[in-house]
């Protein structure tokens, strides 16, 4: 009896182990990207919107396409963006520029990501992108999708 109980908890352990190892192999390949509206710039009646995004993990994005629709302070749609942000590399953070013409930053008071049109690497298009993105925002106005 003994000896099923030592084989048991051996058992246990090595399947414990085993998928410890396992989730950390599954965290060192995430592959999100954080992507951060930082700040909002007024320029001669427009708004520059600054992101800061920080892909995780191997993968080389080569297209990355985004369509954001902007919101004013009462919720009402201001504009709608295709938004080129490629290229992303692996594991490189990157600022990313993006003018809203004419609309004020005092008038954003949220910024859709609705979708990602274009996602691929070097071995072609990646499904799900819109899945990987972690939206955040430093800036008055929020991002989220």
């Amino acid at each position: 009896m003994r000896r099923l109980a030592t084989a048991i908890v051996g058992g246990v352990l090595a399947l414990a182990t085993a998928t410890g190892l396992a989730a950390g192999a599954s965290a060192q390949t995430k592959q999100g990207i954080a992507i951060e509206l930082n700040k909002l710039e007024p320029i001669e009646g427009s708004c520059r919107a600054y992101f800061v995004v920080r892909p995780e993990g191997t993968t080389e994005y080569k297209e990355f396409k985004m369509e954001l629709l902007v919101f004013d302070t009462g919720g009402i749609i201001q504009k709608w963006l295709a938004i080129d942000a490629a290229p992303l590399r692996a594991g490189k953070t990157s600022v990313k520029l993006f003018d809203v013409s004419g609309v004020g930053c005092d008038k954003i008071g949220s910024i859709l990501l609705n979708d990602v049109t274009a996602c691929a690497d070097a071995g072609g298009e990646i499904a799900g992108c819109v899945e990987r993105i972690a939206p955040t925002s430093k800036a008055k106005a929020t991002f989220y999708k």
